[in-house]
């Protein structure tokens, strides 16, 4: 049997709530976004997709070997954007910022952990953020883009203190979300 899988960093409860309410705004300007579940809401690293359940160890090990040596560190949610731009957007995202590069250390272990087991490389530059929603037609997306280019956005500072190996299961409602393993950072 196939698990969907990936592995994130999970975000606090205050956070989400913000990130719930940035949507909330947002929600009666159009409905041409499918928004993600505000208990959803995580940083991923990285999205391996369907895994073999005999494999998941395997995935577990590499999880457990990248965040070796990894200190706890801090991030906060600032900025809002579009990929591949708020003149086209296909997903809004809130960015992610970490001054001392260990979340990019972070990324770049696992990528390397995980292709010794055979997961292919991501060929895109890692770029840290939260998926707020996802474009489904062009209802509102101009007044979307409008609000997230005038309004700030930023959080407090956040301890990432773990990381996730997380199940995805796909359900009529949105993808529901099941924590695997869990690895700590060093203190």
């Amino acid at each position: 049997m196939n698990i969907r899988t990936f592995i994130c960093i999970e975000v606090p409860q205050p956070v989400l709530d913000q990130c719930g309410s940035l949507q909330k705004k947002l929600k009666p300007l159009g409905r041409g976004v499918r928004w993600a579940r505000t208990d959803g809401i995580h940083l991923t690293l990285k999205f391996l997709g369907n895994v073999p359940e005999a494999k998941l160890s395997s995935v577990a090990n590499a999880t457990s070997d990248a965040v070796r040596e990894i200190p706890r560190f801090s991030y906060k949610l600032k900025d809002c954007g579009a990929f591949p731009n708020f003149s086209r957007p296909r997903v809004y995202w809130i960015g992610v910022h970490e001054p001392t590069d260990t979340l990019l250390k972070l990324q770049k272990k696992l990528e390397n952990t995980l292709e010794e087991i055979g997961f292919e490389m991501e060929n895109r530059k890692f770029s840290p953020h939260i998926t707020l929603g996802r474009v489904k037609t062009a209802d509102g997306l101009r007044e979307i883009s409008a609000v997230l280019q005038r309004e700030p956005f930023e959080t407090g500072w956040i301890e990432a203190r773990e990381v996730t190996v997380m199940k995805s299961d796909l359900m009529p409602s949105g993808s529901v979300y099941t924590p695997l393993f869990i690895f700590k950072f060093e203190s």
